[in-house]
């Protein structure tokens, strides 16, 4: 590289993240030109891999190694004179070229784990699946010959043998407390308390630590939270009004709840898909059920048809990301163009969902339901009375509410529901919410003031009579007959029934739909397919996102793109080696997140003095020859100010809370539009969409909240307060055994002891102490 190249990559940065930044502008600008994928080698030039750029094409080679700047790719993106510009048409987006240019610059590393980006895999779709299609690694069973790995010795030798082949070897082991700091937040979310810590140094036993952790009830809040970012958990609505949703925190503390109990991923995923027809008298299926009602709604949409499907189709597409790690979506309006997914398969996926019907507020066990029919029968004169002064004002409120539809609702809302088709009720029901939402403010219809005045006061008496009652927002099948989904293409309308994707299913096989007396069975047939121990993808990929939950990579990276635009796993024995012992015992979760943070690969050494090489050839550390490093998520950063100074309050579950509360960050109040700025700034999920992965950000804005946000003063003086009490502890000691869970280096304890030399016990001077050890990469970083 020359100084003027070198000039410009120092002034640019260091090279974008390939999979993340690069590889998705390729895709949409070049890749449709340039690339197997589509067939195409225009100029004699294809760039879907590192020797496709070096090759080049008919005018030569795409990149220069030793001159970046001057490379005729480099060039044609800039649209630099003597070069053809690229793409052609219009220019690229500033933020996409200032990218690509900061990769090029940098050399265009090209990991090995991505190699040719979907080589040989056709461009569209001709309306069937191949048998080179099948062949695709993810699609293929998990082989009879692959033996199943069940302890991390067997971790460390397909790890080892990986390096090996490279001529590399681990890094060292890491120290026992910063092992001790990375476990604890990678299985709680929390550090280890001071206790923990000082127990830790006396008797560093590993296996001891793990099992200790793994028994916390903290260990659902952190893992729970994992999966609450793949199904996009919120407690609101989202869009304009995006208004909260009180008894959704009853999923979220099922869930945790679920990875408490360790409760087998199998089942996990059935009683969300099918709790109700697969368990229909656990009272638990009610509250796995919430999965199916997570999506967004717009309370005052009037095209209540396409709301519907719209619904459907979001169900559908996080059901594909969550369980399949396939992006279904892009087949949702065609056959996919890369990937053998055809949009038969999308509508027939969407067909198992077709009889969903919301339940509102339903008692959450039967406890619930005896009281609150004591209390039906208490104020049923009272209610009698209301509803017999609000009957006059009622058919006002439906007609306001019916002239906001168009002809086509307003005919399903006239109709006598029992005569409507399975999908013409569930339009009617979408629709009758908005009807109801007059009824709840009929006070506003009453022109006569007394009264209005009378109904007014009835409606406050029996509030002030209605107790808090345990009740739950549910899902279950509008009535055991429901109507296929509906596929439209060329101005045609098709039926679809339910079938498993055509690349998936080798055999052909017709789902075995059972219909209950008020269900269709089709959730049942799907949660029994998904739960095979046989099924190519579905518990590859939750090993998978397991691993990437330890390792900080998934041993595929696209964790939730396992298509031929994904990458292919860079310990593919070792994937199906771990896959075939997590069905083995049962598809538990917590022994197979043991043997993976209790291997030497875990528990090595973040930072080593030799990786130059290295970090050149497998800059994403996907061969694991060094400790996975990360930055603490929005929770645990949050969550670790707080119990710094103690005042962090650990009570498990219940109704989320607003911001200021000292509870963990799981059960605040998980609004859509209105976060929580240190969540926000921090990279939490938004419950918007399907989060496999969180893509860690550094923004001024989260410094100025670690320099001058409320939470950090406020804590950073409690932790002052304590630390400047005499007492029989060293203060040094305590602040980096409350703040880091470690002990501090002798370096960190020199600087402290600097800062407040003269004045020992000042709670001030320890405050601001405090505070430095909060914003500082110590805290922020786990290594």
């Amino acid at each position: 590289m020359n100084l003027a190249a070198l000039a410009t990559l120092l002034v640019i940065g260091a090279s974008p993240d390939f999979s993340r930044e690069v590889l998705p502008l390729l895709r949409e600008h070049c890749f449709k030109c340039h690339s197997h994928e589509a067939g195409k080698s225009k100029g004699g030039l294809v760039v879907d891999s590192a020797g496709g750029l070096s090759k080049g094409g008919d005018t030569g080679p795409a990149t220069d190694s030793k001159n970046p700047s001057h490379g005729l790719f480099l060039r044609a993106i800039r649209r630099e004179n003597g070069v053809d510009a690229m793409p052609p048409g219009s220019a690229l987006p500033p933020s996409a070229l200032a990218t690509l240019e900061k990769w090029i610059l940098a050399g265009a590393p090209w990991p090995e784990s991505a190699a040719t980006v979907g080589s040989g895999k056709p461009g569209t779709r001709s309306g069937g699946v191949t048998p080179t299609d099948r062949s695709w690694w993810a699609f293929k069973p998990l082989s009879e010959k692959t033996p199943p790995v069940k302890t991390s010795a067997g971790i460390d030798e397909q790890v080892d043998k990986a390096l090996k082949a490279r001529g590399w070897t681990r890094a060292p082991r890491a120290e026992h407390a910063e092992w001790l700091r990375r476990v604890s937040f990678d299985l709680t979310g929390l550090p280890p308390t001071p206790e923990e810590a000082r127990a830790f140094v006396t008797n560093p036993d590993r296996a001891v630590a793990v099992d200790r952790l793994l028994a916390s009830p903290h260990f659902g809040e952190k893992w729970g939270r994992f999966w609450l970012d793949l199904v996009r958990y919120a407690e609101s609505d989202g869009y304009r009004a995006d208004d909260y949703r009180p008894s959704t925190w009853r999923y979220r503390d099922w869930v945790v709840s679920a990875f408490n109990r360790d409760m087998p991923y199998d089942r996990f995923l059935r009683l969300q898909i099918a709790g109700d027809e697969i368990e229909p008298e656990n009272p638990e299926s009610k509250l796995a059920l919430g999965y199916l009602r997570l999506g967004t709604y717009e309370y005052n949409q009037r095209d209540s048809i396409t709301q519907w499907n719209a619904i459907l189709e979001d169900i559908t597409d996080v059901t594909a990301d969550a369980a399949l790690g396939l992006g279904m979506a892009c087949a949702r309006c065609h056959d996919h163009k890369y990937d053998p997914l055809l949009q038969r398969d999308y509508h027939a996926l969407k067909s198992f969902f077709s009889g969903l019907a919301w339940i509102d507020n339903i008692p959450v066990d039967s406890e619930t339901a005896s009281k609150i029919a004591a209390w039906e029968k208490e104020v049923a004169g009272r209610k009698a009375d209301l509803d017999k002064r609000e009957a006059a004002h009622r058919k006002a409120a439906f007609n306001d509410a019916r002239a906001l539809f168009p002809p086509e609702i307003q005919k399903l809302l006239d109709a006598p529901r029992e005569s409507l088709s399975p999908f013409e009720k569930q339009v009617r029901d979408l629709a009758y919410r908005q009807v109801q939402f007059e009824f709840d403010r009929i006070e506003s219809k009453v022109k006569d003031a007394k009264e209005r005045e009378e109904i007014k006061k009835l409606r406050l008496e029996l509030k002030a009579l209605t107790p808090e009652f345990d009740l739950v927002s549910t899902a279950s099948d509008i009535s055991a007959k429901v109507d296929d989904a509906s596929l439209v293409r060329r101005g045609k309308s098709e039926s679809i029934s339910p079938a498993f994707p055509t690349v998936l299913d080798r055999l052909g096989t017709v789902p075995e739909v059972r219909p209950r007396a008020s269900s269709s069975g089709r959730r049942a047939a799907l949660a029994e397919w998904l739960s095979r121990p046989d099924h190519p993808l579905v518990p590859r990929v939750i090993v998978n996102r397991i691993w990437q939950r330890v390792f900080g990579r998934g041993i595929v990276a696209t964790t939730s793109d396992w298509g031929t635009l994904g990458e292919k796993p860079s310990h593919p024995e070792l994937l199906d080696g771990l896959t075939r012992g997590f069905i083995d015992s049962g598809w538990r979760i917590k022994p197979l997140v043991r043997l993976m943070v209790l291997s030497e690969a875990y528990g090595q050494a973040s930072l080593r003095p030799d990786a130059a090489a290295m970090r050149e050839a497998d800059s994403e550390n996907s061969l694991l020859w060094r400790g996975p490093r990360r930055r603490l998520e929005a929770e645990e950063v949050r969550d670790s100010i707080l119990a710094s100074s103690g005042g962090l309050d650990r009570k498990l579950g219940g109704p989320a809370v607003e911001d200021e509360k000292p509870r963990r960050s799981i059960y605040l109040k998980a609004r859509r539009n209105t976060r929580d700025p240190l969540m926000a700034a921090f990279d939490a999920a938004d419950g918007l969409q399907s989060t496999p992965q969180r893509l860690p950000t550094v923004t001024v804005t989260q410094t100025l909240l670690m320099r001058n946000g409320k939470l950090t003063e406020q804590q950073s003086t409690a932790l002052g307060a304590l630390l400047a009490k005499p007492a029989g502890t060293d203060p040094v000691a305590e602040l980096f055994l409350r703040t880091l869970g470690r002990p501090a280096r002798a370096e960190e304890a020199s600087a402290v002891e600097n800062a407040v030399a003269g004045m020992p016990r000042d709670a001030a001077r320890w405050a601001d102490a405090a505070h430095a050890v909060l914003e500082s990469n110590a805290f922020l970083y786990l290594d």
